[in-house]
Formats: structure tokens, C-alpha cells, sequence
């Protein structure tokens, strides 16, 4: 298959056919011939999400390359899909990409595609890490100091799934105004994360285009993504072999940091960074130059 000509102009809108005919959505940021490192997005997202980080993808010489899951932007949604699948979709990306070992990391659920990947491709992956990620269904006590909105999408995938899908529905439009979105998360989100978002106001911008072109489509991969949250994984964490940094803000309340130390006490090669003055936004944003230095050392 021909790949994209990959101009300026057009490496945000990329794509590719996959074996059974799904079509792939990615985006590309940074120097093309830099170190590849794969971005997995946080949940609600797309690919556009990459724009956080394009200035330290170039700064740091990261090939930074961001799909869209299944149902998401312009990836065609799979209604059958489970999370061990999407290792697959990297593995197709990659070897389209002429990307034989490389990197991956993800933020909030984006967090346990890195550790599917880590389990099923163990021998293409670098190094790993996870920023602020969902926990399996298995953790104890999963959503003892999280922010009630998000515990109820938790809570409403798992038993009550046709509510659920009618609160991702309300979110999403919820995402999709910037100003309503900007004066709720200052009103609601920690210091840290306010702190960020009035010093780089770009951030809610791209989080507001990311999560509308998640959503072009509906809000079909989204309900089944939450769904692949609050249900068995697929794998154990006790077999993942791999090394896998973690990163997780004291004031997170999407993520509590408990899911942080329990991921730790899980994996056999874990390394958790407690980010004391770190929210949801801010922890990956802030130190997203230190996150590139571990995943290309």
C-alpha cells in the first residue's frame, strides 16, 4: 500500500487499511526521522490530543505518532473489539511506519492500552510508561477519592450501561464548548490543573478540537471503551515482564493516586513517581520533557 506523503500540511490526518479492512487514523508531530515513541490518548480523545507535546517532540527529537482507537476520528469503529486487540492495530502501525522497536506511553485510559501492548508485544516495546492511568476493575476500593462526575461514568458502564451512554453523550457536548468547558474545570479541578490551564490556555483548545473530532462520528467507541474499563482486562499485570514507569499526581481526582500504587504493587518492574503539585492535565503536561527522557534513553 502507498503511504501518505507526509508534508507539514497533513501528517495530523494520516491513515492506513488494517487486515480486515478497518481503516487506522494517526497523527505525527516533531522530526520525522527522530526517536519513535507511540501516544496513547486519554479516554473522550483522538489523535489531536499529540498537540499537547509537539513543541518538546521537537525540542526532545521525537517521532511522536498518536492513533485513534477504534470509534475514534477517522479510525471505523470495531463493535467486537477488546483490549487485547489494539496491540495488534500498533503492531500493523509500526511495521507500516518501517518502526521496528519503539516506545509507548498513554494518559488516563490510555493507561491500560499501554499495558495490553506491553503484555502482547513485549519484544517491540523500548520502554513504556503511564501518566495518571485507569486501574483494572479488580483494584479495591477503584474509586474511593475520585470526583463524583467520573465515578458516576464508571459506576453507570458497568450496571447501568444505557445511562452511561447517555451521560458520555452530555459530556461529549460538554467537551466540544470551550468557554462552558474552561469556566467548569477552573470551578472544579484541582490547583494544579488550574495553574496550568491559565498559563497555557492552549491546552484546553486542543483538548476541546481533540475531543470533537473523537465524537465526529457519535459516541459509539466511546460507550464500548468504557465498557473494556469496567470489565476484565484480558491479561494479568503479574505477567507483565516489561519495565513501565509511572507517573501520578497527588491532586489527581479523575485518577486518584491510589491507582498509581496499586499498578505498582502489581507489576513486577514498576517505578511510580508521586508528582506532589500534579493534577490530571498538569502532571503529563509539566513534565512531559522528563517523560520523553526515560521512553528514548
Amino acid at each position: 500500500m502507498k503511504k501518505n506523503n507526509l508534508t507539514q500540511q497533513n501528517r495530523t490526518d494520516q491513515n492506513m487499511q488494517l487486515g480486515d479492512g478497518r481503516t487506522l487514523g494517526f497523527a505525527e508531530y516533531g522530526p520525522p526521522k527522530g526517536t519513535p515513541i507511540f501516544y496513547f490518548s486519554g479516554g473522550n480523545s483522538s489523535r489531536l490530543e499529540g498537540q499537547w507535546f509537539e513543541e518538546a517532540a521537537n525540542k526532545n527529537n521525537i517521532r511522536l505518532i498518536v492513533p485513534d482507537r477504534p470509534g475514534f476520528g477517522i479510525s471505523t469503529f470495531d463493535p467486537m473489539r477488546k483490549l487485547l486487540d489494539w496491540p495488534d492495530d500498533i503492531l500493523a502501525l509500526a511495521d507500516y511506519l518501517g518502526i521496528g522497536k519503539f516506545s509507548v506511553f498513554g494518559l488516563s485510559g490510555g493507561g491500560p492500552h499501554v499495558l495490553a501492548t506491553t503484555y502482547k508485544i513485549p519484544a517491540r516495546i523500548k520502554k513504556a510508561a503511564i501518566i495518571s492511568g485507569t486501574a483494572p476493575p479488580e483494584m479495591p476500593d477503584q474509586y474511593q477519592g475520585m470526583w463524583p462526575p467520573v465515578r458516576l461514568i464508571f459506576l453507570t458502564a458497568k450496571k447501568f450501561p444505557p445511562v452511561n451512554r447517555f451521560l458520555l453523550k452530555q459530556m461529549a457536548g460538554f467537551y466540544s464548548n470551550k468557554e462552558q468547558m474552561l469556566k467548569r474545570m477552573k470551578q472544579a479541578m484541582p490547583i494544579p490543573d488550574v495553574d496550568l490551564i491559565e498559563r497555557r490556555p492552549d491546552i484546553i483548545e486542543i483538548f476541546t478540537e481533540s475531543t470533537k473530532e473523537a465524537h465526529r462520528d457519535g459516541i459509539q467507541g466511546d460507550a464500548l471503551e468504557w465498557q473494556i474499563y469496567v470489565h476484565p482486562w484480558g491479561f494479568e499485570l503479574g505477567e507483565i515482564n516489561l519495565e513501565v514507569k509511572l507517573w501520578y499526581g497527588i491532586y489527581d481526582q479523575q485518577v486518584p493516586v491510589a491507582m498509581g500504587r496499586y499498578l505498582a504493587d502489581q507489576l513486577p518492574r514498576a517505578t511510580l513517581v508521586e508528582v506532589e503539585n500534579g493534577g490530571h492535565f498538569s502532571t503529563i503536561n509539566n513534565h512531559i520533557d522528563e517523560i520523553f527522557e526515560y521512553l528514548k534513553a
